[in-house]
């Protein structure tokens, strides 16, 4: 947790502890979804605190980390621009420090260091920090806060690996809205420069002197889109499973938006369904199979069948014996004995 009487000495060492931590964490984070109240189409891209309609809760610090992109100029005729920031309050109220990267029309990139006071330093805002000329370059890690330190006094830090800038602001409002952002020129004179992605960690902000993670608060999540707004120029993806990174993507300069494609026609209750076609045809070949299958059985059962019962039953002679105890000879006519052929007195065949 941050306090409010912090000395600037001790702010930076913090700073630039959490600055070494959070290079560290940036390389192990996952992407997944966290709760956000809700999704803005803004002239900015990040996350925003807003209490403008709970005045009770005061803005009085917020804290941030980042890598400064390295800008891509597809044309070295092309003049872009876009810049990074912590910014505590909104409209024509507010504190804000931060880098910016500025292409021009020969092909070069200026990266420098900036911040902002209003109304207090309306003409001047906003003001170069020439302390950090040529130490904010592209894949520089930054650390920065705006910090409430009295009543209408703020203190304002940013720490690279190389040195540190620190400055004390009068600003005598209370303020209620925190705001991590990407952005380009609100008018969109400047088309927004491609900065590829900007990862945001260690975000923090101080609510009536408590220092919390982002996913703690009541946080809104801003889309970047043109003055139409109806082409988004850059996203913001979901907090991170930390509560307090998350990661702009850039996604064009300017418009025009490519048009969305026609989605295919939804097909019709009279229109023929081949998937049931197969199927169809599939049932139709296995009950087919299955009849000629079962009468192939059948036929080797009953086989079976009568060639055992053929075993249980003897064959027929082709002379069988007579067995009637009354049978007489032909020409003698004495009894015949069983099973004999033959009279036994006269023997004579039996007809």
């Amino acid at each position: 947790m941050l306090h409010l009487a912090l000395p600037k000495l001790y702010s930076l060492v913090i700073l630039s502890v959490l600055l070494i931590s959070s290079g560290i964490a940036s390389l192990t984070t996952q992407r997944v979804f966290a709760p956000t109240i809700k999704t803005l189409r803004s002239s900015e891209a990040g996350y925003k605190i807003d209490y403008t309609n709970m005045t009770s809760l005061n803005v009085e610090g917020i804290l941030g980390f980042w890598t400064v992109p390295i800008i891509r100029v597809p044309n070295a005729s092309d003049v872009s621009l876009v810049f990074e920031s912590l910014t505590v309050g909104f409209g024509a109220d507010y504190i804000s420090i931060g880098t910016s990267q500025f292409a021009e029309s020969n092909g070069t990139v200026k990266y420098r260091a900036f911040y902002a006071n209003l109304p207090e330093n309306t003409s001047q805002s906003p003001v170069r920090i020439t302390d950090l000329n040529g130490m904010v370059g592209p894949g520089t890690r930054i650390g920065a806060q705006i910090l409430k330190i009295a009543s209408d006094t703020w203190e304002i830090d940013m720490i690279t690996p190389q040195t540190s800038f620190s400055l004390n602001l009068v600003h005598a409002s209370s303020l209620h809205v925190a705001q991590w952002l990407v952005q380009s020129l609100t008018d969109g004179s400047v088309p927004l420069a491609n900065f590829n992605f900007v990862s945001f960690d260690h975000a923090n902000a101080t609510i009536n002197g408590v220092s919390t993670r982002l996913n703690l608060l009541d946080n809104e999540r801003l889309r970047l889109f043109d003055q139409s707004n109806n082409c988004n120029l850059a996203d913001t993806e979901s907090i991170t499973a930390s509560g307090d990174s998350f990661t702009v993507d850039f996604v064009r300069a300017a418009p025009p938006c490519p048009v969305p494609q026609a989605l295919p026609q939804v097909q019709t209750q009279n229109q023929t369904k081949p998937p049931q076609i197969i199927n169809d045809s599939l049932t139709i070949l296995l009950a087919a199979g299955g009849f000629l299958v079962a009468g192939v059985v059948i036929t080797i059962l009953s086989a079976a069948l009568i060639s055992a019962r053929r075993k249980n039953i003897p064959s027929e002679s082709t002379t069988p014996a007579l067995t009637s105890m009354n049978a007489l000879c032909k020409k003698c006519s004495s009894t015949l004995k069983p099973n004999a052929r033959f009279c036994d007195n006269c023997g004579q065949a039996v007809l």
